[in-house]
């Protein structure tokens, strides 16, 4: 039997980590609804993945930890902590796929971010698709709020896109550090510091012992991450970005199928027409950037 082309597997590698962080959420959603703390939750990430990175970073070839470059660290894992704060609060209050689906507007806050903060020059053609994909976010936030309470956004949609922001914050963030050579290991690692350091408090002062069905949640929420991380990895290693933006949308109906199976969840037209607009949008914008790239030069 031949070997799927690179492409090809960078797609199935990208639909495996979609379903994973869709998994990832229904673990999260379920310890919320068993009255598991927030802040509880966010400390057993930050932890796990400590756990989860401690033999590699005891190995003799790992890198250097020590860093010149503290407050870009403390200001992607702040961004970090916002992200799991709101996203985990969103969770608690609206359906699964809804979180989801407005976490796909990731991308177009980072083009935001880029052109206002970091200084990148755009033409008209990317923010023209952004301009259609935030059109997407408000037929999501205002279409799902229904007849009764129109052009109205409910706290947990409020809460969802605030963590869509935060996420953008860090990816902001990271390309920064990776244009300063900051290895991508020490980055987590300082990620994982902070994240503890801020969780650990309030995880003492709300403090309910978990029993076994929430320990092995939280193994399995933490585990389901970190293995979403390196399916998307290896997505990016063997396809273009503009061929796995579009397929990061799959996470939408999957996490709908696992509110559907789990908290008998059942969402409107606004999230599937919503999310069309996103999809066609983050994909144009993936390509554009590719093809500048590519006349650029630069990988």
């Amino acid at each position: 039997m031949s070997r799927l082309p690179a492409p090809l597997q960078g797609l199935a590698f990208m639909v495996a980590a979609t379903t994973l962080f869709a998994g990832m959420a229904a673990c999260n959603k379920v310890l919320l609804a068993r009255g598991t703390p927030l802040p509880l939750l966010n400390l057993s990430r930050a932890a796990f993945t400590m756990l989860l990175l401690a033999p590699w970073l005891l190995g003799r070839r790992a890198p250097s930890l020590a860093t010149r470059r503290l407050g870009l660290h403390l200001g992607r894992g702040l961004a970090g902590v916002g992200a799991m704060a709101f996203s985990l609060s969103a969770l608690s209050l609206i359906p699964l796929a809804e979180v989801i689906a407005l976490g796909q507007s990731r991308p177009l806050w980072l083009l935001v971010i880029a052109v206002a903060v970091l200084g990148e020059r755009v033409g008209w053609r990317r923010p023209l698709a952004a301009a259609i994909g935030f059109l997407g976010v408000m037929v999501i936030l205002f279409g799902e709020s229904g007849v009764a309470a129109p052009f109205a956004v409910s706290r947990g949609a409020g809460f969802a896109l605030a963590a869509a922001f935060c996420g953008a914050c860090v990816s902001a963030f990271i390309r920064v550090m990776a244009r300063a050579g900051e290895p991508p290991v020490r980055v987590v690692f300082w990620y994982g510091i902070t994240g503890f350091v801020a969780w650990l408090p309030p995880s003492l002062w709300f403090w309910r012992t978990p029993g076994l069905v929430e320990w092995g949640l939280m193994v399995g929420a933490a585990g389901l991450a970190v293995l979403g991380d390196l399916c998307a990895s290896h997505a990016a290693r063997r396809a273009e970005a503009s061929l796995l933006a579009p397929v990061e949308f799959a996470q939408v109906p999957i996490g709908a199928l696992f509110g559907a199976v789990l908290f008998g969840e059942r969402p409107g037209w606004p999230l599937a027409a919503g999310v069309a607009l996103m999809a066609v949008s983050v994909a144009y914008i993936a390509r554009r950037e590719a093809m500048l790239r590519a006349r650029q030069g630069t990988p």
